[in-house]
């Protein structure tokens, strides 16, 4: 699969806003598309387009432009700009910009989408639904997310992009699964922050900038022996609270997030490098060759050799 094609910024002399069309951006052989826009690429000019955009902010800042209203976007937010719905970017000075986009046509979600009478509907249509809304319809486009759905849809964002990168098969399906993961996701933070905050979220939030930390650390140094003590003190918090954080900024226990993470850092080392199973058990942080084996297993339902066997063979 070639690399993803960035927008055009083609322009008629006679038109006022640019239209993107999907066939010119995205192509026909996938619907889809999922790219990185950094500072490079600058701000955007009024544009609409025939399919649906998303972007999630990695790092800095930005304004969004939006039916008629004005967005400042930041690290963790997410806007979704439905078809044919005007738009712009604007980057602010300084700011050093990591943007991941994507961009698909309903059909890579369902590929019946548009061909149904009215009286019949599939379970992808409540994916679409809040995406495909009309102008007066839509309210906010933008998400803001924090803990553990920031990491979660940052995470098969990642996925998104080094599948749509490698092209390997079945990759399509995989693709797709993603994505509906994370309109599910964004639909499910949009309704729930269409009410009011309650005291616990506020009370959470004082604490989103030291767990982030944490978990950045945790994610640079999973391959070291890293005892809860260590974190805890490193971070200035009783073992007790920042087991209670973790477990609600991630969805998971901090064992369980860092077998996890070194599981996820091995198979990656299984089928793509030549180094044995012993070697590769110690370079992720687990010293006992059997409980790595059995830890392995329980994650992926194989064992490291039939894994390695198998990745090998693609």
């Amino acid at each position: 699969m070639s690399a993803p094609k960035m927008p055009s910024r083609q322009q008629k002399p006679s038109e006022d806003v640019i239209f993107y069309r999907a066939e010119d951006e995205i192509g026909s052989s996938l619907p889809f598309k999922v790219y990185r826009w950094d500072t490079a690429g600058g701000s955007t000019r009024d544009h609409k387009h025939d399919y649906i955009q998303l972007w999630y902010v990695v790092k800095g800042e930005l304004i969004h432009r939006i039916n008629g209203q004005t967005y400042r976007m930041l690290k963790g937010n997410v806007f979704v700009a439905p078809p044919h719905m005007v738009h712009r970017v604007d980057m602010m000075p300084g700011q050093d910009i990591d943007i991941i986009g994507c961009e698909f046509l309903p059909q890579f979600v369902d590929e019946q989408f548009g061909t149904r009478s009215e009286s019949q509907s599939s379970v992808d249509d409540g994916y679409l639904a809040p995406f495909l809304q009309e102008q007066e319809e839509l309210g906010s486009t933008k998400v803001a997310l924090s803990g553990e759905t920031e990491l979660e849809v940052l995470k098969l964002l990642e996925e998104l992009l080094d599948e749509f990168q490698l092209g390997k098969r079945h990759c399509e399906l995989i693709l797709k699964a993603n994505l509906l993961k994370i309109m599910a996701v964004l639909v499910r933070e949009k309704q729930k922050q269409s009410g009011q905050t309650n005291e616990e979220d506020e009370r959470l939030e004082k604490f989103r900038d030291l767990m982030m930390s944490a978990i950045a650390f945790i994610n640079e140094h999973y391959h070291e022996e890293l005892r809860l003590e260590r974190l805890c003190r490193k971070f200035s918090i009783s073992k007790t609270y920042f087991c209670a954080l973790f477990k609600r900024f991630t969805g998971k226990t901090y064992n369980d997030y860092l077998i996890d993470l070194r599981v996820h850092k091995a198979a990656t080392l299984l089928m793509g490098t030549d180094m044995s199973i012993t070697d590769i058990c110690f370079a992720v942080g687990f010293n006992d060759v059997p409980y790595f084996s059995r830890v392995f297993k329980r994650q992926t339902g194989v064992t490291p050799s039939h894994f390695k066997k198998n990745a090998t063979s693609m």
